[in-house]
């Protein structure tokens, strides 16, 4: 038998005689890869497999594939949901890209369920270019579910190329949803321009918070919001357009130029009645970069408690790059001694969510500069704070290496012992804890130590220990549920603390929390502060990210603790 290698023409015909088959194959691998979504459906440890097969449908692409994902839409490891998105997202970027993007334009984006309608507007937005400019039209004027028409808008402004959505994002603006009407503001601003601004006016009188905000950013950002309508802001009784507006300030414009108009505003903002607008001068401090926020940051100072003096000070190092301890007549004579000399350095860049982070200058916190307590070092200063633990199964294991090392749940129970017993009377706390136990079906639990912000006097901290020292490690650790729901309470900062990335949840792909917590975070200003137990180098960057996402701070925790 002749072993000599086929020649050219012969590897022709074998590739020719192969090609038929081709399809065949890719459809038998589909309907193998469906068979393993099926069979390890109901086993909570086997969700790996799950999620490999998503992958290599996405890999394959074309109608079958596609469709092949439509029932993880409903599945009760929800997680598998955004795997799923991601898949569609592969799929129109492969070799059958175009069967693909026909199927998810007919068939996904009017289907019953509306988070299938928003997985495919995703993936469409990602990846689609003008050739479905008539799609997104559509959309737009029809959808009427406010979370989908939003998720259209937003998918608009990732459209690669030059889709023409001229006056019909707009005509939406008067949607109920105010999410929706934000969303489709911004993309106005992209598409309409000028020709949208009289609308935008209008939405200033949106019926939600969140839709107003949108118009306030939509105005400044096309340099058309005007001293009456920053009026008709300042006179809203909801934080979020006026949170907006410090957000924006650093747009020099015509209507509010910086120095003269937008520097009043700006202060106005700073000493605003609500945290969350006073946190939103002082981020937007940053953003504008300018010396003359050095003064009025040190006189707030003396006015200010808890977490947003914390932040001031931290802005303050950031802007100067120096450190003092956090005292206003200390700054004082720290800027009278430079003023007249004093430029700034290079801004830091802002952040994908328009955040500059802070320069993490300060470590624990001492008599000299107001601070009273410290968790594995980061110090606390707020006085609305909610302490959030990983405590999965892997909780169980040493903490570090070495015979005597304890296990990471003995290490947070005695750190956390410290830090409740130093905690000022005066601030208020909760302990929470977020799980998904190793059973089917996957239903989360959300556990907390008082279900409510509480004073911790010494009867408060005693039962919050006893609280803790029930929680065993078990099941597996998840993190967006917790830090949403905590955006939703008037609460200014979290303690996270983890030994790693999750494992569950809505979102258990670091990457893709970073991508969309901010988001959520919009209007909360809820500053994360993370403390990682663990030596995983992409560990440590996912907390650290998550923490700088947030103004928040980071620590990893050390041996001797």
């Amino acid at each position: 038998m002749s072993t000599r290698p086929p020649t050219r023409i012969g590897l022709i015909v074998l590739l020719l005689a192969w090609l038929p088959l081709a399809p065949a194959i890719a459809e038998d691998e589909v309907d193998r890869l469906v068979e393993t979504l099926e069979e390890h459906a109901r086993e909570p440890f086997e969700q790996k497999k799950r999620e490999a097969a998503i992958r290599k449908l996405g890999g394959i692409g074309g109608k079958k594939a596609a469709r092949a994902l439509l029932p993880v839409f409903e599945d009760p490891f929800e997680h598998l949901e955004d795997h799923a998105v991601s898949a569609w997202i592969a799929m129109l970027k492969g070799k059958n890209a175009g069967d693909t993007q026909t199927w998810l334009s007919e068939r996904p984006i009017k289907a019953k369920r509306a988070n299938v309608r928003i997985g495919a507007w995703t993936a469409l937005g990602l990846t689609g270019g003008s050739e479905l400019e008539e799609v997104f039209l559509l959309g737009i004027r029809s959808e009427k579910d406010g979370d989908v028409l939003a998720a259209i808008a937003d998918a608009s402004m990732r459209l690669r190329d030059g889709a023409d959505l001229k006056d019909v994002l707009s005509s939406r603006f008067n949607h109920k949803s105010g999410r929706a009407a934000f969303a489709l503001a911004q993309a106005a601003v992209r598409y309409e321009g000028e020709t949208c601004v009289p609308r935008l006016v209008k939405l200033l009188k949106h019926r939600e918070p969140v839709g107003r905000a949108g118009a306030v950013l939509a105005l400044q950002e096309l340099g058309r919001l005007e001293s009456k309508h920053v009026s008709t802001v300042l006179k809203d009784k909801a934080s979020a357009g006026r949170i907006a507006l410090a957000e924006s300030l650093w747009r020099r414009t015509e209507h509010l130029p910086w120095p003269g108009a937008a520097e009043d505003v700006w202060k106005a903002l700073l000493a605003d009645a609500d945290w969350r607008v006073r946190a939103a001068a002082v981020q937007g401090a940053l953003r504008i970069w300018d010396r003359r926020i050095v003064v009025p940051l040190i006189e707030r100072l003396d006015a200010e408690s808890g977490r947003v003096k914390e932040d001031i000070q931290r802005a303050l190092e950031t802007f100067t790059d120096h450190t003092v301890a956090m005292d206003a007549d200390l700054w004082r004579s720290w800027w009278s001694a430079r003023s007249e000399d004093f430029e700034p350095g290079e801004q830091p860049r802002a952040d994908r969510a328009g955040r500059i982070p802070f320069r993490d200058a300060s470590s624990r916190p001492d008599a000299e500069d107001g601070g009273t307590a410290a968790f594995f070092d980061v110090p606390l200063y707020s006085k609305r704070i909610v302490f959030v633990f990983d405590l999965s199964g892997s909780f169980r294991d040493p903490a570090f290496d070495g015979p005597d090392a304890p296990t990471k749940l003995e290490l947070l129970q005695k750190e956390l012992d410290a830090t409740l017993a130093a905690l000022p009377r005066d601030t208020l706390f909760d302990l929470l804890v977020y799980r998904y136990p190793s059973k089917y079906p996957p239903k989360p639990r959300l556990e907390r130590a008082f279900g409510k912000l509480t004073p911790a006097d010494p009867r408060a901290v005693k039962k919050a220990k006893a609280w803790l020292a029930k929680q065993p490690a078990k099941g597996w650790g998840a993190f967006m549920e917790p830090l949403e729901a905590l955006m939703a309470e008037d609460v200014d900062t979290a303690v996270l603390l983890s030994d790693g990335r999750p494992s569950r949840g809505r979102l258990d792909r670091d990457w893709r929390i970073l991508q969309v917590l901010p988001g959520l975070n919009r209007f909360s200003y809820l500053a994360i502060n993370t403390i990682l137990i663990g030596d995983k180098e992409a560990d440590r960057e996912f907390m650290e990210r998550l923490a700088a996402a947030t103004g928040g701070r980071f620590r990893a925790a050390e041996p001797g603790k």
